[in-house]
């Protein structure tokens, strides 16, 4: 099955995982709400979500409910066994009315437990496209068979995965076979939680563990590819080509992300740093030659082991 038209249409998507204040620090309303302008001023209108990221659905419905000029993509999250129609459907509804839509722009699953079978939960969904209810379904987080397979009942028009210059497991099958369908990547973590910024380089052990995202996620990434000492060299690395084009290291690799091919839009979490905002959106508009981004790649590949499938071992 062929994926249809992708409904994104920037360069840049904002992840609102940030949002949800079980985990992060909470934002008030207010700032959420102004940061969400800055964004907006500086032509960033795509905002990810997820049924599972606490109040994040509902803050952007509220937020933006008037505003039909931004794209809003959120996630259908199944751990777990096979939930039954009334609960798919519970799903759409819900996220419908937390976002105050009549339709929801995209829904990306992700389906936890690769042994469950999800045909019947992908032809509802493909079903709820076809009513109007849903204009594009993605996926995230799929292995390279799961995938395959879903190909089989929904047309999947995008791919969220994990994917940074320490995190290129995409590379190992999923890259060629999204190209091959036309399906568009969206790399999350393309900054490996910030790691992959100047506040760390030269940093001779690893932080403490005070951040949600960077202790309970990305520091077990970066460990699983290698760890802190291939890390610095990479920022090293990173710094020295930075330096040439007067970029931060987040920004180099930031553009190195978006310039793989098959990218439709790199994620960038969440930030009321406005001089960060501005800097992600530079970073997409700065010219890197080539040969540069070829060299990172290269030491990326030195550097940093690259094991298993998307998700393997997040999976596990």
């Amino acid at each position: 099955m062929k994926a249809k038209q992708t409904v994104i249409s920037a360069p840049l998507i904002v992840g609102c995982w940030q949002l949800d204040d079980r985990s992060w620090t909470a934002i008030p309303a207010n700032d959420v709400e102004r940061t969400i302008d800055t964004y907006l001023a500086w032509g960033i209108a795509h905002f990810d979500t997820a049924d599972i990221y606490g109040r994040s659905e509902r803050l952007l419905g509220q937020i933006l409910k008037d505003r039909s000029d931004c794209t809003l993509l959120t996630k259908a999250v199944f751990f777990g066994s096979e939930p039954t129609p009334n609960q798919v459907r519970g799903k759409i509804e819900n996220s419908l009315r937390q976002l105050q839509r009549d339709c929801l722009d995209c829904v990306q699953v992700h389906w936890h437990d690769p042994q469950i079978d999800f045909a019947q939960t992908l032809e509802l969904l493909t079903k709820f496209q076809d009513e109007g209810k849903i204009r594009q379904l993605g996926a995230t987080n799929f292995d390279v068979p799961m995938l395959k397979r879903a190909l089989e009942y929904a047309p999947i028009a995008t791919h969220q995965v994990q994917y940074s210059l320490v995190d290129r497991r995409v590379e190992n099958g999923m890259a060629a076979l999204c190209q091959e369908f036309g399906i568009g990547l969206l790399p999350y973590g393309p900054l490996a939680g910030g790691f992959l910024s100047d506040k760390f380089l030269s940093m001779a052990t690893p932080p403490p563990e005070s951040s949600h995202a960077r202790g309970f996620y990305y520091s077990s990434m970066v460990a699983a590819h290698g760890g802190w000492p291939p890390l610095q060299e990479l920022l090293h690395a990173i710094a020295q080509v930075a330096r040439k084009y007067e970029l931060t290291i987040a920004q180099v690799a930031l553009k190195w992300v978006a310039q793989q091919p098959g990218v439709l839009a790199p994620v960038v979490g969440f930030t009321q740093h406005r001089q960060q905002i501005e800097q992600n959106v530079s970073a997409l508009k700065s010219e890197i030659a080539p040969a540069d981004l070829e060299f990172l790649s290269e030491r990326s590949a030195q550097l940093l082991q690259q094991p298993g499938d998307i998700y393997s071992y997040e999976r596990k």
